[in-house]
């Protein structure tokens, strides 16, 4: 036979209901700076895909887009691998993004000359022209989004460096 343990309550709510005792603990969601967070970052996912839309691009292949742009000017083409842990997206995501993007004649992957279970991730022609375009329609979405900040933004960018995570582990 297994005991039950009795459920943990807030201190001073031995008789209060369930709803009364999530009352007394919880606070409104616009208090919550979180809350907030999530709200701003959802409004900048939907500011920025529908400037992105422009060159029918999703705001998840524009970063991979630009990421193998940066990525081309080491001295190695960049794998898919290296494109997860550099944007720290998921693998599977990856993959999936760039096979769209594959398709639509914007990025050729080819085997790894050493590595039979990678691919090189390398930009077309048409890549480099779509990812031109893009650029100019994320800086008008940046410029727009964030014009309210003024010559403050410099400040926001410090504030949200030093909350991102130092490497894809923290995550």
């Amino acid at each position: 036979m297994t005991k039950t343990r009795p459920a943990v309550r807030a201190p001073g709510a031995e008789r209060s209901s369930p709803r009364a005792v999530l009352k007394s603990v919880a606070a409104p969601p616009e208090a919550l700076l979180g809350y907030r967070l999530w709200q701003v970052h959802y409004a900048w996912h939907r500011h920025i895909e529908r400037h992105l839309g422009s060159v029918n691009l999703t705001h998840l292949q524009y970063v991979l887009l630009a990421a193998t742009s940066h990525l081309l000017s080491d001295d190695q083409p960049p794998t898919q691998i290296r494109l997860a842990k550099f944007t720290r997206l998921e693998k599977m995501m990856v993959s999936k993004n760039l096979r769209a993007l594959e398709q639509r004649g914007l990025i050729a992957r080819n085997p790894h000359p050493k590595n039979a279970r990678a691919k090189e991730v390398g930009l077309t022609a048409e890549g480099w022209r779509t990812l031109g375009h893009a650029f100019a329609a994320a800086a008008a979405a940046q410029a727009s989004f964030f014009r309210p900040f003024g010559k403050d933004w410099r400040k926001f960018d410090a504030m949200l460096r030093v909350l991102m995570p130092k490497d894809a582990r923290d995550l």
